[in-house]
């Protein structure tokens, strides 16, 4: 049997260890809630925020938007979803921006921004921290 000791200092360590852990933010895809898609996989995903597809599977248009380029969201679906680095996004959106075939999705700003902006825009996607979350969009896809 533990003693009161053992049982509080197991859970100082339980506690410490908690805070210790680095805090890692779930990454929501976002979508106007009148989307009637219930899920996006990654590459679907990537597709329309890589100007390869135009609509989402569902047939409806799809207008990404961007987190600011400093963003940390913006780093993790980039590295997560996309698999590109920014030098080679550069080279990728240069090409198609020389050639006329497409632009880089539009930067919006932050988490904040980004829901407002696809809460209001029916065919718009985006991606926030999951922490801002609510009914005014529908998640997609949760990348954690």
């Amino acid at each position: 049997m533990k003693t009161l000791k053992q049982v509080r200092a197991a859970l100082f360590l339980l506690v410490l260890w908690a805070v210790a852990m680095p805090a890692h933010a779930a990454l929501a895809i976002i979508v106007h809630p009148s989307n009637s898609l219930s899920g996006i996989s990654a590459d679907e995903a990537a597709d329309i925020y890589l100007a390869k597809a135009g609509v989402f599977v569902n047939g409806k248009r799809a207008i990404p938007v961007d987190q600011a380029a400093t963003s940390p969201m913006r780093k993790k679906f980039y590295s997560a979803v996309i698999k590109k680095d920014d030098s080679t996004l550069k080279v990728y959106w240069s090409k198609l921006m020389f050639t006329g075939k497409a632009n880089p999705p539009r930067e919006i700003g932050d988490d904040a921004a980004v829901k407002s902006w696809v809460a209001s825009n029916p065919d718009a996607i985006g991606y926030v921290d999951g922490k801002f979350v609510d009914s005014s969009v529908k998640v997609l896809l949760i990348i954690p």
